[in-house]
């Protein structure tokens, strides 16, 4: 098209700007929310384990790096598993992989989600889509960053958040409709996770339908 994409790299910087005071303060300690807002990147694999409640149930999540390079080592966490949580950011539809300025990462993530919705070895686990930073979605377009411009497929639509969300959701899930199993449980959440409440009860709705599916799956419901 002609278009130059930047490379896939968002933060928010003014989030931290706008509290020079207190961050730079002799005492500071980190809140919730700042170390939401901070970007780590993810380089390899990482594990976490923490209880779901007092029952003594615990949920064991493996965070795996995105980047192209890092790909071949998700293959031993596949096995065994409950349930896959992919994360794919709206914001990044005018930008392009760093490792391949060719690609733009929205196509990116599309593509890998084509390719765990046709994986025959994982065609019944269940998926959650977080289609995630929201807020920087709405951002980009109230500064009048052009969708269409990036996605030529977008057309003449509307450039406003309510309906380039409702076109890019309509394109992961049209992928999930074509190439995946059609018992599989698959949840779609849109997301800003830096939003502690509704990420929250977010996990929260995950957690009961998980639930939900074990028991089902055990004979039990």
């Amino acid at each position: 098209m002609g278009t130059r994409l930047t490379p896939c790299i968002e933060w928010r910087p003014d989030s931290f700007l706008n509290d020079l005071d207190r961050i730079t303060a002799p005492r500071y300690m980190p809140t919730d929310d700042d170390i939401l807002r901070a970007r780590i990147k993810t380089i390899g694999v990482s594990e976490h384990i923490f209880p779901v409640d007092k029952s003594g149930v615990e949920w064991r999540l493996y965070d795996v790096g995105g980047a192209r390079t890092q790909r071949h080592a998700w293959i031993p966490y596949f096995d065994n598993v409950d349930c896959i949580i992919f994360l794919a950011p709206l914001s990044p539809f005018d930008q392009a992989l760093p490792e391949d300025r060719k690609v733009n990462c929205l196509e990116d993530s599309l593509i890998i989600w084509k390719e765990l919705c046709t994986n025959k070895l994982l065609e019944n686990v269940p998926l959650v889509l977080f289609l995630n930073k929201s807020d920087l979605l709405r951002k980009k377009l109230e500064d009048g960053v052009q969708v269409s411009r990036f996605v030529v497929s977008f057309g003449n639509r509307t450039n406003d958040y309510e309906t380039a969300e409702k076109y890019f959701r309509s394109k992961f899930e049209a992928i999930r409709r074509q190439y995946s199993n059609n018992d599989r449980p698959v949840f779609t959440h849109i997301t800003s996770c830096i939003n502690q409440v509704t990420t929250s009860d977010i996990i929260n709705h995950v957690q009961d339908l998980l639930m939900r599916e074990n028991l089902k799956n055990s004979s039990l419901m």
